[in-house]
C-alpha cells in the first residue's frame, strides 16, 4: 500500500512483471526515444507507460538487466525528477514565459535530503499548462513576473531571482525537516521576498490531444490506451514523425514538436493504435497496468477497461483500479471499479480506497455501469 517511493533504475520498483524504473518528462530527439524503446526490449519486457504526469516507465526489467537497461538508456535523459516544467515549455506560441532558465536554476540549487517524490512545477502558461497538476511547490509565469504557491496558498509575486530565492528558502526547510509541507514560518519568510498577489485566474484543463502551435511550427500529441505503449510501437511513431523532439506530457500523451506533416503523422498514428481524438471513449476511462503485470492488483483492469470504454458517455468517467491504492487516478471518480479480495466493487463518486458500495461480478460490469450513468442523465 506503499505510494511514497520513486522508482529508478538505481532503485527499481518490483512488480508483478519484474523490476519498474522511472524516467522524468524529458524533450529529446526521435533517435533518443527510439534507444528508450530499444532498451525496452533488450533489458524489459518490451512495454513501456507514459504516466500521467508525462514520465515514462520501463517495465519488466530484472536485476540480471539493470546494468544493460543503464547502458541502453540515452544518457541525456535526466535523471532528477524534482523541477518539472510545461510540455511545450519554450516552444509554445501562447506561453507567457519560457520556464527553462528558472526551473535550470531550481534543480541546480536545490539543497540534498528532500522527501522522495517532493515537486516544484515551473508552469509558463499556455494551453499546455500545468495548472491541474499537483505539487509541493508552483511558479507560475505572470505578465510582472514569478507566481510563487505552496500547497493550496499564494505568497507573492517577483521576478525571477525573487521568486528563485524565495523558493529555494522553502525547499531549504522541507528538507531540514524531511517533509514536503514548508513550516508556516517559512511561508511567512519566503513571502516577505515577494510581493503581495492575488491568485491566478482559473484556466481550462489542458488537453495536450490534438494540434498546438509552436513558435516555429506546430506539436502534435497523440494518447496512450491507458499510458501503454509497446516499443516496437514507440519506434514506428518516433521514426514516422520526422519531429525536431518527443515528450511524454501530462494524461499519458506523447507529444511530437515541429512536425512536418501533421495530418500525415496523425494518420499514422491512429494505424498504430494510439488515440487521435480527444473525444475518444479511452479517454473517458482511467487504468492501472494491474494484473499480471502489477504484485498488488487484484483485477486485469486494461481487459476490463478496453472492454467498458464504449459504454462510458460523454461527460462520463469510468476509474478501473487494480487494488486500493488507486495509482492511476487518485482522485475521486464518478464511478470506481476496484480488485477487492471479495471481487469487483463499485465505488461511487470516491477513490479507490473507500467504501464498496456493492460488489459485483465482471461479466455484469457493462449492465452496472449503464445504470449508474443513466442516474446522470
Amino acid at each position: 500500500m506503499r505510494r511514497g517511493a520513486c522508482p529508478s533504475l538505481e532503485a527499481p520498483l518490483h512488480t508483478g512483471d519484474g523490476l519498474l524504473a522511472r524516467l522524468p518528462p524529458a524533450t529529446l530527439p526521435p533517435a533518443a526515444w527510439v534507444a528508450l524503446a530499444r532498451a525496452a526490449q533488450r533489458a524489459g519486457n518490451g512495454l513501456l507507460d507514459i504516466t500521467a504526469r508525462g514520465s515514462v516507465q520501463l517495465r519488466g526489467l530484472s536485476a540480471e538487466t539493470l546494468d544493460l537497461a543503464e547502458s541502453l538508456v540515452p544518457p541525456e535523459w535526466p535523471r532528477g525528477a524534482l523541477v518539472m516544467t510545461s510540455p511545450l515549455a519554450g516552444a509554445a506560441l501562447d506561453e507567457t514565459a519560457d520556464p527553462h532558465p528558472l526551473a535550470a536554476r531550481l534543480a541546480a540549487a536545490a539543497p540534498a535530503g528532500l522527501p522522495p517524490k517532493a515537486t516544484v512545477l515551473v508552469d509558463g502558461g499556455g494551453a499546455l499548462n500545468l495548472a491541474g497538476e499537483a505539487a509541493d511547490l508552483r511558479l507560475v509565469a505572470q505578465p510582472d513576473g514569478w507566481l510563487l504557491g505552496c500547497g493550496m496558498d499564494w505568497l507573492g509575486v517577483g521576478n525571477a531571482d525573487a521568486a528563485c530565492a524565495a523558493a529555494l528558502h522553502l525547499l531549504a526547510d522541507m528538507a531540514r525537516h524531511a517533509t514536503r509541507a514548508p513550516s508556516a514560518e517559512a511561508c511567512a519568510a519566503a513571502a516577505q521576498r515577494l510581493r503581495p498577489a492575488p491568485p491566478p485566474a482559473p484556466v481550462p484543463s489542458p488537453e495536450a490531444i490534438g494540434l498546438h502551435a509552436l513558435r516555429e511550427g506546430v506539436a502534435l500529441g497523440v494518447g496512450l490506451p491507458f499510458g501503454r505503449l509497446e516499443a516496437a510501437t514507440l519506434i514506428a511513431f518516433a521514426e514516422a514523425s520526422n519531429a525536431r523532439a518527443l515528450r511524454g506530457a501530462p494524461g499519458r500523451v506523447l507529444l511530437a514538436l515541429r512536425v512536418p506533416d501533421p495530418a500525415g503523422l496523425r494518420r499514422q498514428a491512429a494505424a498504430l493504435g494510439l488515440i487521435t481524438d480527444p473525444d475518444d471513449p479511452r479517454r473517458r476511462v482511467a487504468a492501472c497496468t494491474g494484473a499480471p503485470a502489477c504484485g498488488s492488483a487484484l483485477l486485469d483492469t486494461r481487459a476490463l477497461a478496453a472492454a467498458l470504454a464504449p459504454d462510458v458517455p460523454p461527460g462520463g468517467f469510468l476509474h478501473v483500479s487494480g487494488c486500493a491504492k488507486g495509482c492511476a487516478h487518485p482522485r475521486p471518480a464518478r464511478l470506481t471499479l476496484v480488485g477487492t479480495p471479495q471481487g469487483l466493487g463499485l465505488i461511487r463518486r470516491g477513490r479507490a480506497g473507500d467504501t464498496v458500495a456493492h460488489h459485483l461480478h465482471p461479466q455484469d460490469a457493462r449492465a452496472a455501469l449503464a445504470r449508474e450513468f443513466a442516474a446522470d442523465a
